[in-house]
């Protein structure tokens, strides 16, 4: 038997009789109460959130049906979800599956999901979403009720918003908030940006709505609309603010439309005036982000953004899986197996984009049909005409629209608490009263469903803070976590159980192998069976660095050559930061073990940058074996830079066979502009002073000479210059005097006046070295450069010095 909605009853006012009030406050207390709890992004969160909604959906179930078309969409929308828990020979078996089984032996489930388990509580999520649409839709509200319940979520995210600020002022945030910039509820900022943008649409409303009933609503709806701005500027994202000026666009565009009038037109343009000027005022760097304030956009922001890059590698996981995805839960793991273009150091958690998450995972029909179904919500909030509280409706939908456009490039349809509120509002933008009809079984599903919903929020909560192992992705984490712990308090038979059955829950989890890989190494198990985890761990996290670099360092003391490959497959991921990495491992490894040190002069063999860090850290006996054995393979110095080079010759000047080091040099011209100040040094060591001088003045440059700008006659220079040691534009002149009329001993001695302090400019060393050098002097010539060269060095250092503590001042 099927019934009619029929529109209630009507009071005294032409409104109907409002609905029993906690019926309204609960329905909008569930996304505000998401958001407060860290978004729900952790387990115990989203178990409380659907707990709750079981709850409510056993206490006032939804009692109308949204229609066939709908039905069928929502039992598609699951259908798809749930196929991958079909054996895995009824679709297309992918190339990383059976390299993971073949190649690897990492043990999966025969079901198309890689970790059905983990799939499970995914799935339990998506349920539990569509029932908050379903409820939300269906709602049997009069007018008044869907005003109260917006009214309500909206002044729950300003106090919010409000408390966000006061945490962000006082340097405090609850601990279960793990957010950026100390800012906010969720951990990332885009996410907190979307629920207040989102809500500050709606405030408009509320304003509005107040204004033109009299009343003096406004003023809060005026202060909660300036909270929320201000916690957008202070949350420093950019979606934020773009869903703020667009959304107030549309929402006051919608309101011209209606009625224009010069009036309402100079209204809404004074809003969007005053908003925008509020923004560029205070908007500090979150405005900044835009390239605004320079009058430049940046052209290459889009083009080069991290962004694109993630979106092309997903594309060839999406190209490489079944047509019904790869199952609910699995992108992160097996995402990190296909990262060609967006490489990089830190793993990627989600693909930047809802629609590209829904797609990979769950396959491209799920992605038509959500499009479908949200087609056709859209389509039954119209028509928005005078008297169906359409400006609060309006509000609502650009909302819901924004968000799901939101999702192409973020991805806060997987966040409870953002995709509950933007359910929240499109199950409100519907017209009402409902032409949905009545079907006597959809309450009992609803209450069977939210029993379901119950139990799986409750056992979420449960196993979160019992720390129980219990199958799913929730004792997956707490085998994790207890294993750690078993390998600090050196249990390893406990941390291999634990690792152990975490793994056949989440079979794709490379941190659970590469525990039980160190607990399997610390209690002296067979070799291969931690050589084959560590692998695992190292195919299923393929670009971090770190996964080899702390595989090495277990390896370390019983089989050094198994640690050297581990570290060379580190500086290979390292990339960029090879030459910092190399240094680390230097500074750990014992290179008094022979192995131990020949790995290290393989893996800096054909790279110089590292062969210089090697040796830098070589006792002197040493050294001079590995230059040799380097030499030996490449005694041209192939592929080395000018730089390195240099470097590389000094060090063999220093450290290594000097006499070695001169012959080859004199065999190879090019070294010689390169190496000249060592073999100079060396020349002075066997005491060829004058070879010495001879590549000083073919090699450095004369040192720039000031201007002589004292003229007086050269005995009153002379008095001037005896008569202290600091005058040295009187000394430079009278140097100069001397050397003009012919006086190379007197100016010599006038150089020497001022060369016996320490404070004398750098050139006075260097015209003392040449004066000696006139004299054939090739000693005290050489002795008189030495010190110039010090000098120079140091005077150039005190005057960086200097520079710096300007700035600084």
């Amino acid at each position: 038997m099927q019934t009619r909605a029929t529109p209630p009853v009507a009071g005294e006012d032409g409104n109907a009789r409002p609905a029993r009030g906690w019926k309204n406050a609960a329905a909008a207390a569930l996304p505000v109460l998401a958001c407060f709890l860290g978004g729900a992004t952790e387990k115990w969160a989203e178990g409380v959130i659907i707990g709750l909604l079981g709850i409510l959906l056993l206490f006032n179930p939804p009692r109308f049906s949204l229609g066939w078309i709908l039905n069928l969409i929502f039992a598609g929308v699951i259908g798809c979800a749930a196929f991958s828990f079909l054996p895995e020979r009824l679709a297309l078996v992918p190339a990383w599956r059976t390299a993971l089984t073949n190649d690897f032996g990492v043990r999966l489930a025969g079901m198309i999901t890689p970790q059905p388990w983990i799939t499970f509580g995914a799935f339990v999520s998506l349920v539990a979403g569509l029932c908050w649409l379903y409820y939300t839709a269906t709602q049997e509200l009069e007018l008044r009720s869907v005003r109260w319940q917006l009214r309500f979520f909206a002044a729950g995210i300003i106090f919010l918003a409000a408390f966000c600020i006061l945490l962000n002022l006082l340097h405090i945030s609850p601990e279960f908030w793990h957010n950026q910039r100390s800012f906010g509820p969720f951990p990332n900022r885009n996410q907190t940006a979307n629920v207040l943008g989102l809500t500050a649409i709606l405030i408009l409303a509320c304003g509005q709505d107040s204004i033109r009933r009299s009343t003096k609503g406004w003023i809060f709806w005026l202060l909660g609309f300036g909270i929320i701005v201000t916690a957008i500027v202070l949350n420093f994202s950019r979606a934020g603010v773009l869903i703020l000026v667009i959304g107030s666009v549309l929402w006051i565009a919608g309101l011209l439309l209606r009625k224009v009038s010069a009036e309402r037109i100079a209204i809404g343009v004074s809003i969007l005036l005053v908003l925008l000027a509020a923004m560029f005022l205070f908007g500090g760097q979150t405005i900044d982000r835009f390239h605004l304030r320079a009058g430049v956009i940046d052209d290459s922001a889009v083009s080069s953004d991290f962004r694109w890059l993630i979106y092309l590698d997903a594309m060839q996981l999406i190209r490489a899986s079944p047509w019904c995805g790869i199952g609910l839960g699995n992108f992160e793991p097996v995402f990190a197996i296909f990262r060609n273009a967006s490489l990089g150091n830190t793993r990627a958690l989600h693909p930047e984009s809802d629609w590209i998450w829904l797609w990979s995972e769950a396959g491209w029909l799920a992605v038509v049909l959500v499009l479908l179904g949200f087609g056709l919500l859209l389509w039954r909030v119209f028509p928005l005409q005078e008297g169906t509280n359409q400006r609060f409706r309006r509000a609502a939908l650009i909302g819901a629209v924004l968000f799901a456009i939101h999702g192409l490039i973020d991805v806060s349809g997987h966040r409870v608490g953002t995709v509950f509120s933007a359910i929240f509002l499109l199950g409100l933008s519907l017209f009402r009263p409902l032409t949905f009809q009545r079907r006597a079984w959809i309450p009992w599903a609803f209450r069977l469903l939210g029993i379901a919903l119950l139990a799986a929020g409750g056992s979420w909560i449960w196993m979160t803070h019992s720390a129980s192992l219990l199958p799913g992705g929730i004792g997956a984490e707490n085998a994790k976590r207890a294993a750690t712990l078993a390998n600090r308090s050196r249990s390893f038979d406990d941390a291999i159980r634990l690792c152990s059955s975490g793994i056949e829950w989440a079979p794709l989890d490379w941190q659970l192998y590469f525990l039980r890989a160190d607990a399997e190494v610390a209690s002296r198990q067979p070799v291969d069976r931690a050589l084959a985890d560590f692998r695992r761990a190292r195919f299923l996290e393929p670009n971090s660095y770190e996964v080899p670099l702390e595989e090495g360092k277990t390896w370390i003391e019983s089989q050094p050559l198994l640690a050297v490959t581990a570290w060379r497959e580190a500086l290979r991921r390292a990339g960029p930061q090879q030459t910092s990495v190399y240094s680390y491992l230097l500074s750990i490894a014992p290179l008094s073990n022979p192995e131990v040190d020949r790995g290290f002069r393989s893996l800096a063999a054909e790279k110089p940058d590292l062969l210089l860090i090697y040796f830098g850290r070589l006792s002197a006996e040493n050294v001079k074996a590995a230059l040799t054995e380097v030499l030996a393979h490449n005694p041209d110095l192939n592929g080395f830079t000018a730089a390195e080079k240099t470097r590389f010759l000094n060090v063999w000047a220093e450290r290594g066979d000097r006499e070695a080091f001169a012959t080859a040099v004199a065999a190879h011209a090019d070294w010689l502009p390169l190496a000249w100040r060592a073999i100079a040094n060396y020349d002075a060591t066997r005491r060829d002073f004058r070879a010495a001088m001879d590549l000083t003045r073919r090699f450095h440059d004369p040192p720039v000479l000031p201007e002589i700008t004292d003229h007086r006659s050269s005995d009153e220079l002379q008095r001037l210059v005896y008569s202290g040691t600091n005058n040295y534009a009187a000394g430079f002149a009278l140097y100069s005097a001397q050397m003009r009329e012919g006086k190379a001993d007197d100016a010599l001695r006038t150089l020497r006046h001022f060369t016996g302090t320490k404070q004398c400019p750098a050139y006075f060393y260097y015209l003392e070295a040449e004066g000696w050098s006139l004299k054939g002097d090739w000693e005290r010539a050489w002795s008189a450069w030495f010190a110039f060269d010090s000098a120079a060095d140091r005077q150039a250092i005190e005057q960086i010095d200097r520079a710096t503590s300007f700035r600084r001042k």
